[in-house]
């Protein structure tokens, strides 16, 4: 029988783990997860990295399904360009703090991570960081995938990464890094964000019933409202864990810091590595309207720039992680 990527299974693990002494939710796929294949330091095989740092909700279970088609999509050119069958793609995902709930035989040791804290941005930039200094793996290519405001974390990290790190490219995916609260659906959700977040009591009382619900109510709700086919089990799977009060007063406290401070674009400290970074724009982003792409085709290195011709939504983990994974592939050598 004939050896190819796709029947090399795509493993997935799934670890609490400490962050500076606070608890995250991290995702590892690969074809290989053994300790030799995920040691942090230089391994002797070839070795690609690849870290989503995802948008908000900051629930790494939303990019499963996108994780595997990009790995059997990047095994497959390997092959068919006679490439090295020893090489190993690992993808990793790290959960923002607390958009995740803190399992219960967690939270009492906790260390400096409470279950009902809440985080800005600029904490879970800091996390990001962090991660990355102590767990993600030294490799051959290394490269960063932001998605939505993930974008702006990836972009902040960078600078103080790349020269420990084999950094070969930073990929923003319908990156939220400027005029958050103008877009269309920061002027229609900025007003309910600031309320709920300034009057954190109100947002308790409106959804402290969430966390007596049986998981498979909340999967059922989920159920009910993305009813559409083809939409991976992983995001149902990852929306059902977003009804919880904790989870819901991050999420919120989160979406209305970034309202506040994503303004303008700082090009002094988001593109300070212009030449590894690649955004990708849509076309129909009510959180990224394409002028925003098409003004940051003149801030970035020629080609730099992808406008999406395919009509794919800013939450393209639901319908449209094929679509987006094939357009990586080639920005991954």
């Amino acid at each position: 029988m004939q050896r190819g990527s796709f029947i090399r299974q795509i493993l997935r693990r799934v670890d609490w783990i400490p962050v500076a002494d606070k608890w995250c939710r991290v995702s590892i796929m690969g074809t290989d997860l053994s300790p030799e294949a995920l040691q942090k330091e230089e391994s002797k095989r070839e070795r690609v990295v690849i870290l989503m740092i995802p948008g908000n909700p900051g629930n790494e279970g939303f990019y499963a399904d996108f994780g595997e088609i990009l790995l059997k999509n990047l095994m497959s050119r390997d092959e068919r360009a006679g490439g090295s069958i020893d090489r190993t793609y690992l993808f990793y995902t790290v959960s923002h703090l607390n958009h995740v709930a803190l399992p219960a035989e967690l939270d009492e040791h906790a260390g400096a991570l409470k279950a009902n804290d809440r985080f800005q941005l600029d904490a879970q930039v800091q996390h990001k960081l962090n991660y990355i200094r102590e767990h993600l793996p030294h490799a051959t290519r290394v490269y960063l995938v932001g998605h939505s405001i993930g974008s702006y974390m990836m972009l902040r990290v960078l600078p103080y990464i790349v020269d420990d790190f084999n950094i070969k490219g930073a990929l923003a995916l319908f990156p939220t890094v400027e005029r958050m609260a103008i877009s269309p659906n920061g002027l229609r959700l900025r007003r309910v964000l600031a309320a709920l977040d300034s009057q954190d009591w109100l947002a308790k009382a409106l959804t402290f019933w969430l966390n007596f619900l049986p998981v498979s109510v909340k999967k059922w709700l989920v159920g009910v409202n993305l009813r559409a086919e083809g939409i991976p089990p992983c995001v149902r799977e990852a929306a059902s864990e977003l009804l919880n009060t904790n989870v819901f007063r991050n999420i919120v406290h989160m979406s209305n810091d970034e309202l506040e401070n994503i303004n303008e674009f700082d090009e002094d400290a988001l593109l300070q590595h212009k030449e590894l970074v690649h955004f990708l724009y849509g076309t129909t982003d009510g959180w990224v309207p394409l002028e925003y792409g098409l003004e940051m085709v003149e801030r970035a290195p020629s080609g730099h720039v992808i406008i999406d011709d395919k009509e794919c939504e800013h939450a393209f983990v639901i319908k449209d992680g094929r679509i987006v994974a094939e357009k990586l592939v080639p920005l991954i050598v």
